[in-house]
Formats: structure tokens, sequence, C-alpha cells
């Protein structure tokens, strides 16, 4: 009928009307955003308590810069503030004017993501917010179903009233009458990124009047609230040091909005008066310090981690996770956030921050080169790194043995906020390739081919002598008995041993050899000081070179230039991919089973676990590459259930497929943890399986059907969290990645 027609057009219309989030374009659709819930007053209540004319706090860019076009540009901030200086009327009243304000008991929080005027849907800009005392304190002090009673409550209560109010300098904007349609049309357009209106008291500073104001403002359940750069102003300033959007440099935005509260304080004695009752704003200096610092003195660098940060290896350790009272004076508190992420561990990907210092006298021209440009990343039991093309390696996580090259843990947080940890280049060496084992680190250095270690030497896996002979700790680069003349291509680091490839294609070895995992230490070899080395070499039979090794738990692995894979060490997993009927602790390495055993097999790199290998495969004339995997699986490592607890001999592992179940995904790398595995596909996904009690997976912690362990995963699955991405103006899309023994790193 005529009846219901109309009726379905109205509840069209009114679909129309209301806000939809639009996850592409990351704001809502068609400019129309929402009311918050709080809001005290309709608009037409509030347009006529002043009179017909809209009032307007503005707390953001608006304190700065009201617009090139459109109803606030009307305004003259600098002209508004002669006026009000010289205290008369000359200044004809235009239709829209500004007077310095300040909201009480709300704060300016840096926590809105920007993907339409200061970021981009690909790497977000920050733009500020305004947050009430109570809602920053409920964000940092969630309740659970035990803290709901009316003691709580009341408890409450009593903390947030000795607290000092926040206070918030801005701008009051009033538009007369004839002008609030398209105003608020205009705003809501402008504002659609998460924010929603909403009406709070502000008091002019001039007059000491208080006033009833619109603004805009984005709360914590906002669909983008960026709860990650709130928690870590170090990160929210890397971001706004390199963020460009539609609108503008994001530095911008905060340099001039700092400049602006800087001058309020200095010359609005109402503002300085009212400092005295209140906490203010001082998260805002603090961004601006450090942007201005990660521009001139270092360089921020994006990653992306999940899994344990016992020993920082994510970089997500702070002073201070939680909203803390901060005494001030007057018997009152100040409602401050002070610190990082201060995570122990995160199941999925979340932003890490690696600060770096820039390197003098390199300029654009060392950046155009590649010398800065990242080349790989590395992951150790609790450390991890980072080498760039030029030969930096940074190192950063845990120390305790001196397996990040230095006596100091620099790089870990302080409990000031303003300090960026910047974390230094190994000294005094530019490295050609690096490994990390679980407590010690081996690099070549670039251009001399020379190979040092530093870290635990308790069984002589740094300096080469054989273990309990004054197998001290080394926390700076050395060189192993006997190899100071010979040149290295390639090197590992495994739990207790280590092992090397020389430019002539030879394997070494060194450290703990007790499960064979070590070559027979050579017989003629010079003793350095009273000290056995426990150095052992080895050639292919046929003369094949050596071009790729890597070690495991109680195993070392090589790849020779004809695609073949040797092991030697311990057989009790299978992973020298052979019968484990074969003597169960190889001193020799011996070809694999299979057609990784054979020449020109195709393999072209090898990966290990504590227990299990992976190989990559490709077969000749084509593109395709091809997962083998044995050794370990009772924990999933090799993505996939097989009859028993391990895989003797190198298996074809069945690779993940697209959310639409029909094509399969094709590889591109692929890296082992201590007990997981994980591969990237050429769509840039990292997929991951096999052990994930500290979150190391990346993929949330979800039950698997049938898994007796439900910190195991024997299907692949995705990884989840936050988007690999790099900053402008980098158009980088290589996905480096790397997993230690509970964590995994990653960058764009």
């Amino acid at each position: 009928t005529q009846q219901q027609q109309q009726q379905q057009q109205q509840q069209q219309q009114q679909q129309q009307q209301e806000p939809q989030w639009d996850p592409a374009t990351q704001t809502y659709k068609d400019g129309i955003v929402p009311a918050h819930e709080s809001m005290s007053l309709s608009l037409e209540e509030l347009l006529s308590l002043n009179h017909g004319k809209l009032k307007i706090f503005g707390y953001g860019s608006l304190c700065w810069h009201p617009g090139s076009k459109g109803v606030l540009s009307l305004a003259n901030i600098a002209e508004d503030e002669h006026d009000h200086e010289r205290k008369d009327n000359a200044v004809a009243k235009r239709k829209v004017t500004t007077d310095p304000g300040r909201a009480i008991g709300y704060q300016r929080c840096w926590a809105q993501r920007s993907a339409d005027h200061r970021g981009t849907t690909e790497f977000n800009g920050i733009v500020c917010t305004l947050l009430s005392d109570e809602e920053v304190w409920r964000f940092h002090h969630p309740r659970n179903g035990d803290d709901c009673g009316e003691d709580m409550e009341e408890m409450e209560k009593m903390l947030m009233q000795s607290m000092r109010p926040s206070m918030t300098e801005g701008l009051i904007y009033t538009v007369d009458e004839d002008l609030v349609e398209d105003c608020l049309a205009e705003l809501d357009f402008r504002e659609k990124g998460g924010y929603a209106r909403d009406v709070i008291d502000v008091i002019e500073d001039e007059t000491g009047n208080i006033v009833k104001a619109l603004l805009y403002r984005g709360t914590p359940d906002n669909p983008a609230f960026w709860k990650r750069v709130y928690l870590d102003l170090r990160l929210a300033a890397a971001i706004m040091a390199v963020a460009i959007g539609p609108s503008g440099h994001n530095d911008v935005y905060l340099l001039n909005l700092d400049k602006f509260l800087s001058h309020a304080a200095k010359h609005s004695p109402a503002v300085a008066l009212a400092l005295e009752d209140h906490a203010e704003d001082d998260r805002t200096g603090e961004l601006a310090k450090m942007v201005k610092m990660l521009q001139n003195d270092y360089r921020p660098i994006f990653l992306f981690g999940a899994g344990s940060n016992e020993h920082n290896q994510l970089l997500l350790s702070g002073h201070n996770d939680e909203c803390s009272a901060v005494y001030t004076g007057n018997g009152k508190h100040d409602v401050k956030f002070t610190g990082g992420y201060g995570a122990k561990e995160v199941d999925e990907l979340v932003e890490i921050l690696l600060v770096v210092p820039r390197e003098t006298g390199g300029g654009d021209a060392a950046s155009a080169n590649g010398n800065l440009e990242p080349m790989s990343l590395h992951a150790g039991g609790g450390h991890s790194a980072m080498l760039t093309r030029g030969g930096n390696l940074y190192l950063w996580g845990w120390n305790q043995s001196g397996q990040l090259g230095r006596l100091s843990i620099i790089g870990s947080y302080t409990s000031s906020s303003t300090c960026l940890n910047p974390v230094q280049p190994l000294s005094d060496i530019k490295v050609a390739f690096a490994d990390l084992g679980h407590n010690h680190t081996l690099v070549i250095e670039k251009g001399t081919g020379k190979l040092f270690g530093f870290g635990e030497n308790g069984r002589g896996q740094v300096n080469g002598c054989a273990s309990g002979e004054s197998c001290t700790n080394f926390h700076m680069p050395t060189v192993p008995l006997g190899l100071s003349d010979e040149t290295f291509v390639h090197v590992a680091a495994g739990l207790f041993h280590s092992a090397a490839i020389t430019a002539d294609g030879l394997l070494v070895t060194w450290g703990c050899g007790r499960f064979g995992q070590c070559l027979q230490p050579d017989e003629d070899q010079e003793v350095n000081d009273s000290k056995t080395s426990s150095v052992g070499r080895w050639k292919t039979p046929d003369g094949s070179k050596l071009v790729q090794v890597v070690c495991g738990r109680r195993h070392t692995a090589v790849l020779d230039d004809l695609g073949r894979v040797w092991c030697l060490g311990d057989n009790k997993y299978g992973q020298l991919g052979r019968s484990v009927s074969s003597p169960n602790a190889a001193r020799e390495p011996k070809l694999v089973a299979g057609p990784l055993g054979e020449s020109h097999s195709g393999c072209i790199a090898i990966m290990s676990g504590w227990s299990h290998i992976l190989a990559l495969v490709k077969a000749k004339c084509s593109t395709k590459i091809t997962l083998y995997g044995w050794g370990r699986n009772d924990k999933g490592q090799l993505g996939k259930k097989f009859d028993g607890r391990f895989v003797a001999t190198p298996r074809v592992i069945d690779l993940p497929f697209h959310n639409d179940g029909i094509q399969s995904v094709s590889i591109q790398s692929a890296c082992c943890g201590s007990e997981s595995s994980h591969l990237l596909d050429t769509n840039g996904r990292i997929w991951s399986c096999g052990w994930n009690e500290h979150g190391n997976l990346g993929i949330g912690h979800h039950k698997e059907h049938g898994c007796v362990n439900e910190e195991c995963y024997w299907k692949w699955k995705a990884v989840t969290g936050t988007r690999i991405v790099s900053p402008p103006p980098s158009a980088r899309k290589e996905i480096l990645f790397a997993a230690g023994g509970a964590h995994l790193i990653a960058m764009a």
C-alpha cells in the first residue's frame, strides 16, 4: 500500500542518517557523525542558550588554523587576540569570532587515528581528542564482575575527588545564527574520523564566564581510538614525526598546537592562575620535544611483534603501564600516565618502535644509496636485532650474558617519558651477516669476512674453547680460537653451539658437541694460551661447496651448491632427516633421505627450530616454491598432523589456503622459532603454526578442535593484529620477519 511504501522510505532515510563506520576509509560514511551518549543538551537547546548563535570549543587544529575555506575560515584568530588585548570594539565583530577558553575536568589525549587528515589509510597519523578525567580513570581501571559493588564505587569517587581536575586550553568559536546550519554540516564532515558531538561547560579566559559549547571528541570506545599510542608517547611521537595526510604533515599539527599552548600560558593571566589548581596538558609539550629529536638527532624505525617481552625483546617495556596518582602538593594529585606499553607478552602483532641515532655525515646520500635500509631481522632466545645494508647491527633485549655486544642494556626504558632510549649499533664492526642463538650472537664483518661472537660462552660457543676451560661470557666481540685468519660467508648460532661456512665452502663448528652437533675438533690445530679448541672442520666428499648452515638445539644442517641437505647431531626426533634407526648421534654430516639428499633437488634455503627443520624447494624453470619439513612435530611445528611425535624424513608440507578456500597461497619465505614455524605468502601475510604458549604465533589465543594442548597448533593460521606497513615516503613492500625462542618480529 501507499502507506507501507512511505514507511519503507522513512526507514531507509532514517538508516541513511544513522552513523555508519566504513573500515575501508576509516571514517563515518557521508560525514554523518554520532552524538555522544553523555551529551546533556540538544542542539536546539544549546542554540537557545546562546541566543541562536553556535559556540564551538576547539582544542586541536582549530586553536591555530580555522581552515582555508568554509564557515570557520571567516574567523581571524590573530585579529581577535589583538582585539581582546585592546579591550575595545575598534575591530568590527565578524560573523565568526574566537575567544580563548578552557575546559575543566578534561584532558587533551593523543589517541585518535587520522586516516583522512594527518595520515592515510595505509599509514595513520595521530590527532588529539578530549577525554574527561573520569573516562581516563575508567580506561586505566576497567571494572570486572567483582568490582561493581557500592563500596567500590564509593572508593573510586573518593580517589577521583582527590585528584586535581585537568584543564585543557583552547579556543571558543562563536558562529552567527545564519551560518549555523552550514557550519554544522562542514564540521560533521571534517570530524568524521571517529569523533562524536558533545556539549560541555567551557570557561572564557577573559570574562571567567561559564558557557555551554559544542565540541567533537572521540572516547575510548570510538572505532578510531588508538590504545597503543595512547599508552606509549614515544610511539606517538615517532608516528607524528613522519606521517603525512591530505591536510599536511602530522608534525605541523602538533607543533603549532604546542606553540599555541605555550603562548597562552605566557600571555594569559587567567590561564596562569588556573594552572595553580588544575593539572595542565604536559603531554603536548613532551611530544613536541620528542618529535623534534626524532627529526634531527634520531631515526624512528617501525617494527611489529608478538609473543614474549620478558626481556624487552619486543621493546614494549615501560616504567609503568597504569594510570597513576602523582602527588603535586596542596593535598591534591594529578591523573597522569607515565611510561610505555608495559606488556609482558602479546598474542597478536602490535607496533614496535626502534629508535636509532642518525648517522653523522651520511645525510640524504646515505639514505639514497640504501645504507640505512633494513636488510634482515633476527631473533634469539630473548634478544632481537636488525641489520641494515650499510652494516649497522642494532641489538636489543636480554643482555645477561652480553649477547647484545655491550655491557649495559642500552635501549631499555627509563622512567622519563621524554627519553627516546635509542639503540646504538654494534660498536666498531660493520656487519655483513648475523645470527642470534639462545644466549649468544655471531656476526661476519663486512668487507673482511672475519667472524666474531659474543654472549654466553659456558660451552665454548663464542670463543671456541673446549667446554670447561675458562669459558667465561663475552660482552664484547671476540674471534673464536684458530679462526682469526679465515674468512666466512655464513654463520649460525644454536642453543649451545655454533657453526659457519668458510669462503671456500667448508663447514666449521665449535661449542657443545655432546650430541654430535659439532664436528670432531681438529687434531693438528694450534693451542692458544694453553686452551684446547673445540673447532672442527669438514668438506663434502665430492668437493661441492656449502652455502648455508643452520643450528638447532642438538643438531646442525647445511645446504650445498648442488641443492643437497646434510645433517649431523642428535636424531631423537628425526631432525637429521633419515631413519631414527641410524646412529643416534652422528658426528659427521650425512645426506637426508629422499629428493633433498640428491643433486639438483631445487632446495634454495633451510631453516631450523630446536628440533625441526624446514626447506624451501623451487622447481627448475618455475617460480613456485614447495615447502618441506621434518623432525619434531608434537607441538604442531610442521603445520600438519602426521603419525607419531615426529617426521623422520623430509615430507612435503601442505600450504595454507586463502579465506575463499579455493586457491593455495604461494610462499615467499619461511623461518623457524624454537618450536614454531612461520611463512610469508605472496600477498604479504604471515602464517604460523606450532607452540604458542606466549602468543608467539601472533594469532591470538584460540582453541583448536581436537587439540590436547591449547597452546599448540597443527594447522597454519594467519597472523592477526596490526597490519605490517612502512611509513612515508617509503614505498617498501618487502616484508622481513624472524622468530626466536618465544617471540616474532616483522617489518615492511
